[in-house]
This record gives structure tokens, C-alpha cells and sequence, in this order.
């Protein structure tokens, strides 16, 4: 055995063997008069949707459901986003300083255990966020944890918060703005306590990405201020609608002009241009493949491109997008393009082309389409719109070394019915993703790629048995294992891209998690399959080469 192969399969005397047998097992499962076919081209755009307990409800449905029902829910839930082609999808995790984990950080998510918290005890030892990697993870999908920062009551308000909640436990954080309740960015201990509950889920859990909405300090809210006005006979009351301020004087005062600001606004800002670094840079400290993304307002400011008009969230909520863009402290914008293509001003497609355009480092644009309009009973959109701008979106980045990719706002309208037997995910499926892709890969994160995977043979079970197959699933005719697919080198790989050639010569493909160092395709993986290829993907999502064998009768 030449010193070679035996460096590309690691030290261990395991992985020597596996190198060692890998003629034997090459010579059982094809000949040299066999003719390779050439495997087709798998796409890479980035097809996901947001996933929310509130307001209607994604998952849960709605609060207070048993743990059985969570679980069911959550599965179908999964099921659906990966039938109708999705590749990822973005789970909220933290609606308002409450959790989808069992944490010492905050308490339970009502959505989870009711309005009233009374199934609480039943609480032990459940797990929803590993739950839902896991079963994300079993159906090839990726999924990115969805924090609300600074909220820290839902907008569908449940009533008093639960024990252990931030507005009683630093009540001197919190903010009261209109109909909301808010932590105030403002403090850098809050700042730092937020930062810190995402950090622990990076942690914790095995999770593809940390996701952001656009809530950072809170959209302006107005009132109606009634006085009275004139003398005598003549003094009347007059109403008017009148913009509120963000209560934070005492937080201005003691970290704002006690520390030389002048300019409000410009501290508010660089509260959050601190916390997005901050986060940025210790995600990446902890695990540098996992993605930072952030769902801005489709508007950075208005005149940006010239003759847009509308909300400016770098005064209004404080938000410098394209600063997070340009500096780098971002993987991925997902900017909220919500009009559609007939929009007046073309917002859409202008929009789409400026984000693109700001974007001088190269990240990922995948904009944030409002994909509930199609269902709205007030003015809905009609059934082709989301296919329409997915096709714009591509078309505008033919040719260019840009990625491909889209979120939808939310998964639940995939499943809205639009007759009898069809589905807006069926119809998706039928014109807009009819064939699979992967999420594109992110190099400056990590450009190496994995070793063509090694084969073992039949009898290398006696070192990797586990009795399944690749969807975990047991079954007695499975005892023999077909091959395993080992790394060739010390490159990790995140997911498998399996891929076999049938009998009726249609390729089939399908992303399969990287669960343990090898992956074992069992005699049911490759019926009716004549060639199976087996491709590594590493964590940033670079592929090594394929390796291609045909499956002996």
C-alpha cells in the first residue's frame, strides 16, 4: 500500500484498512468494459422560508399544543418544505425574549406551553430546537435559527410573561413604545445579554445559520393627542396624529452624551453597527461555517436608487444595512422586497439591483419575497407573481458569478389549497423548482474542498454497522451493506449528494446530512439504480469530486 493513499485516508489504522480494500471492492462492483455516464449538473440557489409560531402560526399552529401534537405538526411541517422543493428554512427561535429551547436565559416560548404555562411540567427533557435540526437535517434541509433581538413582548400579545422573563428580571432594560415593549439597544448590558442567547444556541446546537429580522430599535408608532383650544364660547377640542418618540433618555444620557455623542440618531445606529459585529465576529470565533444573515427592509434609505420612495430604516429604525453589507459582518442579505414586479417605481427589480450593487465583498443577496400575498384575502396577488420574480431574480444574475437564492414569507402559504387538489407549493414545484438544487457554497468562510470519497466493500461492515440506511429507517432486509463512502481526507464534510442512475436512465438525487465519518448505502439505497455517485460537500458548502460506481446485480 503506497504512503500516498494511505495520508489521503487519515492515521488511524481504520482508515488504512478501508484504503486497503478499496481495489476489492472497486473490482465487486464494476468492470473495466463499463462505460461511465457523465452526471448531470445539480443547481445551487438557496430556496428557504421563514418559520413562525405568531400571527397564524407556521409551528406551532397554535399555542399550547401537547408535545405529541408539537412533534407531529413540526414533521409535516418539514415534510412540506422539502416535497415542495425547498432547501433550507429559517425557524423562529426567539419571538420576544423567550425561547424554543430549554434554556436558563429566558423562559419557555407561550407559543409553546399556552397562555397560562401550564403544561410546563411536562417540559422535561424536551428539546423542540434540537428536535427540529435533527428532522431538518434527516430531509437534507439546512436550518437557521430566527432571533428577534430587542422585541421583548410578541405582537399577539399572551398576556403576563412567564417567570424568568427579561421584563421582570431587568425591568430597567425595557421600554414601553406605543402598543410594543422593547429591550433597549441602547444599554450595552442588554445588548451584550441578547448576544449572549444567541451565542449559546451556536453553542449548543448543530445549526446552519443565525438569522435577523429587520427589528432592531422600533418602527415609528403614532398616536391621536386630543386638546383643547379657543376661549368661551369658542374653545373647542381639536385631535391629531402625532409620532412617537422611543423612551430611551436615560439610556441617551448615561451612554450617549455622558461618552461625547451629539447626534442621537448616530448613537442609535452605532448601538447596532456594534452588535452586528460583535455577532458576526463570535459566531465566526465559535464555528466559522455557520452563516450570519439579516432580513433588512427592502429600502436602505429613499433615493437609493434614485425616485424610491418610502420607510427610511437607517433613520427610522436605525439600521445601516449597507454598511453590514460592505463591511462584511454579514454571510447573507435577504432584503424584504415585498411589491410586486408592477410595482410604480419597480421597487422590486430596482431594488434587487442596488442591493447587488452595494454589495462590493461578494456575500449572498437572496431577497425576501412576500409570498402570504398570494393567499391574503384583502387584494391577494395572482398565483404566478412568486414564480414571476423568482424568474427575474435569476434572469438578472445569468452570467454573473452572484448566487442564486430567495426566502419566502412564510412556509404556511405553501400549503394554502388553490382548488381541490393542488397546492401553491405544488404549483411551485411545478413551474419554479422542478428540479433540485443546493444552497450555494460561501469560500471566504473556507474554500478547501473534500477528497473524493474512498470505497469499502460489503465485508467493512463489521467496522460500521448500524443496521440503517441513509434515512436512519431499519429494516431486517437491510443486512447487507451495498458499499460506504468514506472521506478521503481531513476536510469535513457537512452533507452527501447522492445520485444513481436507474434502470430507466433518469438520474435521481437527493442531499443526505453527514451524520458520522462515513456514509453506509444499504441494498434498498440502490435498487433499481445501475451507477450511484456519492459527491462531498464540506461545511461551507465546496464540493470535492465525485466518486461514481456501478452497482453490481
Amino acid at each position: 500500500m503506497s504512503k500516498t493513499l494511505a495520508a489521503r485516508c487519515g492515521r488511524g489504522a481504520r482508515h488504512v484498512l478501508w484504503v486497503a480494500l478499496v481495489a476489492a471492492a472497486s473490482a465487486a462492483l464494476c468492470s473495466p468494459a463499463d462505460a461511465q455516464p457523465t452526471l448531470p449538473e445539480v443547481a445551487r440557489e438557496f430556496r428557504a422560508a421563514w418559520i413562525s409560531p405568531t400571527e397564524g402560526g407556521d409551528w406551532p399552529s397554535r399555542p399550547g399544543l401537547s408535545i405529541d401534537e408539537q412533534k407531529a405538526e413540526l414533521a409535516a411541517v418539514l415534510d412540506r418544505a422539502k416535497a415542495d422543493g425547498l432547501n433550507a428554512v429559517l425557524l423562529h427561535v426567539r419571538t420576544a425574549a423567550d425561547a424554543f429551547y430549554p434554556t436558563k436565559r429566558a423562559p419557555w416560548s407561550r407559543y409553546l406551553v399556552g397562555r397560562d404555562g401550564s403544561s410546563l411540567g411536562e417540559y422535561d427533557g424536551y428539546d423542540p430546537l434540537r428536535l427540529a435540526v435533527d428532522e431538518a437535517h434527516a430531509r437534507g434541509l439546512q436550518l437557521h435559527v430566527w432571533f428577534n433581538p430587542f422585541r421583548a413582548m410578541p405582537p399577539d400579545d399572551l398576556g403576563k410573561p412567564i417567570a424568568g422573563h427579561v421584563t421582570t428580571t431587568h425591568p430597567e432594560w425595557i421600554r414601553h413604545y406605543g402598543k410594543s415593549t422593547w429591550i433597549d439597544p441602547g444599554v450595552p448590558a442588554a445588548r451584550r445579554a441578547v448576544l449572549d442567547a444567541i451565542l449559546e444556541v451556536v453553542d449548543r446546537y448543530d445549526v446552519d445559520g443565525v438569522h435577523l429580522d429587520d427589528y432592531f430599535y422600533p418602527y415609528l408608532e403614532e398616536t391621536t393627542v386630543t386638546r383643547r383650544v379657543g376661549r368661551g364660547k369658542h374653545r373647542h377640542r381639536i385631535s391629531q396624529r402625532v409620532t412617537l418618540r422611543f423612551p430611551d433618555d436615560l439610556s441617551w444620557k448615561r451612554y450617549g452624551t455622558a461618552r461625547g455623542w451629539s447626534d442621537r440618531a448616530a448613537w442609535r445606529r452605532a448601538n447596532i453597527d456594534d452588535f452586528v459585529r460583535t455577532m458576526y465576529s463570535e459566531v465566526k470565533a465559535r464555528k466559522r461555517w455557520v452563516l450570519v444573515g439579516i432580513s433588512p427592509f427592502g429600502i436602505w434609505r429613499p433615493g437609493h436608487p434614485a425616485g424610491i420612495t418610502g420607510l427610511d430604516a437607517y433613520s427610522e429604525i436605525f439600521a445601516d444595512a449597507r454598511r453590514w453589507l460592505r463591511e462584511g459582518w454579514v454571510d447573507y442579505l435577504a432584503p424584504q422586497l415585498y411589491w410586486p414586479l408592477d410595482n410604480y417605481q419597480q421597487r422590486f427589480t430596482r431594488l434587487d439591483a442596488w442591493w447587488r450593487s452595494e454589495n462590493v465583498l461578494g456575500r449572498h443577496i437572496w431577497p425576501g419575497l412576500f409570498t402570504m400575498r398570494v393567499a391574503s384575502r384583502n387584494d391577494p396577488w395572482p398565483v404566478d407573481e412568486i414564480g414571476r420574480e423568482v424568474a427575474v431574480l435569476r434572469a438578472a444574475r445569468r452570467g454573473t458569478s452572484e448566487s442564486l437564492g430567495h426566502v419566502h414569507f412564510r412556509l404556511g402559504t405553501l400549503g394554502v389549497s388553490l382548488d381541490d387538489s393542488t397546492t401553491f407549493g405544488d404549483e411551485l414545484r411545478a413551474t419554479t423548482y422542478g428540479s433540485v438544487a443546493l444552497p450555494p457554497a460561501s469560500p471566504w468562510l473556507g474554500s478547501a474542498s473534500p477528497a473524493k470519497p474512498l470505497l469499502a466493500p460489503p465485508d467493512a461492515e463489521i467496522l460500521q454497522q448500524d443496521g440503517s440506511g441513509v434515512d436512519g429507517s431499519v429494516k431486517s432486509s437491510d443486512a447487507r451493506v451495498a458499499f460506504i463512502a468514506v472521506p478521503g481526507d481531513t476536510v469535513p464534510v457537512r452533507w452527501w449528494l447522492l445520485q444513481t442512475l436507474g434502470n430507466d436512465d433518469r438520474w435521481t438525487q437527493r442531499l443526505v446530512t453527514a451524520s458520522g465519518p462515513t456514509l453506509s448505502l444499504f441494498a434498498r439505497d440502490t435498487s433499481g439504480a445501475r451507477w450511484v455517485a456519492v459527491t462531498p460537500i464540506s461545511r461551507t458548502g465546496v464540493a470535492g469530486r465525485a466518486a461514481l460506481w456501478r452497482v453490481a446485480n
